[in-house]
């Protein structure tokens, strides 16, 4: 009898363990370089259009990193933080004061924004033995591939695209947070 219930406890640990297998944490992913890669392929996709070049403005990009910490830390996406803030609140708060004329009677002083939450791998494996889970393969995306997946994802919503190719800004901050298998990313435009 002793023999029989050392088998069952020994079987159930061995597979609790096995269900519970997870595969090798994502790669490491430096958040300036990624940073730097979406900021010039958004250039890159306004020289497609005959537009100016995006500055990358330092303070932009600060706005833009505290927003993407935010929703990754307290788990929500939205342009509205949950103090109710909408972007261009938010940048006020943070010391945003610019202003420019941008048209005869039109003024502009708040920020634009987009924002995109990309997983940082294309599919898992999952493989099993005997029914269980013994082992999950990630098929992690590079820097590469996450900017192509960040910006055509912008590129492929109206919204988001009229923003990157609108004639009334002229510089931008790019904002990466990494958490869990996510990469949040924010665009502020002036």
């Amino acid at each position: 009898m002793q023999r029989i219930f050392f088998t069952i406890i020994l079987w159930l640990c061995i597979n609790l363990y096995l269900s519970t297998a997870e595969a090798d944490p994502h790669p490491p992913i430096k958040t300036n370089e990624l940073e730097r890669q979406i900021h010039k392929k958004i250039n890159l996709e306004r020289e497609k259009y005959g537009l100016p070049e995006l500055d990358n403005d330092g303070q932009l990009m600060t706005i833009a990193r505290n927003h993407s910490r935010d929703m990754a830390s307290r788990n929500f996406f939205n342009h509205i933080n949950m103090q109710g803030e909408n972007p261009s609140d938010r940048a006020r708060r943070q010391g945003w004061g610019k202003e420019k004329q941008i048209g005869p009677k039109t003024m502009l002083y708040g920020v634009a924004e987009n924002i995109y939450q990309a997983r940082l791998y294309d599919n898992i494996v999952t493989v099993k033995q005997n029914g269980v889970t013994v082992k999950k393969e990630y098929h992690w995306k590079n820097t590469a591939q996450l900017v192509k997946t960040i910006v055509q994802g912008w590129m492929d919503s109206p919204s988001h695209r009229k923003a990157i190719l609108s004639h009334q800004y002229d510089r931008e901050g790019i904002g990466v947070f990494i958490s869990g298998n996510d990469a949040y990313v924010t665009q502020n435009l002036f």
